[in-house]
């Protein structure tokens, strides 16, 4: 049978695993460097808001990049 899910390699991907780790490295990514842009702004005295959204938009790069590397896109 085609549908059988044992019958997958190890390499297929589900839509549902991909749609998951999609939105888990997106929501990590942001919220974590944005957190860390919180702290710089704290420590560094960076003007309110500055350090948090530099922070989101790199955490939202490298999560676009490790997507992308997962998934072979």
């Amino acid at each position: 049978m085609a549908d059988d899910p044992r019958s997958r390699t190890p390499d297929e991907h589900s839509s549902e695993g991909a749609a998951g780790a999609v939105v888990g490295y997106l929501l990590a990514g942001i919220l974590v460097w944005g957190g860390l842009g919180w702290l710089a702004e704290r420590f560094l005295g960076l003007p309110t808001g500055i350090g948090v959204a530099v922070g989101m938009m790199l955490g939202a790069a490298g999560a676009i990049y490790l997507i992308m590397k997962r998934l072979s896109a």
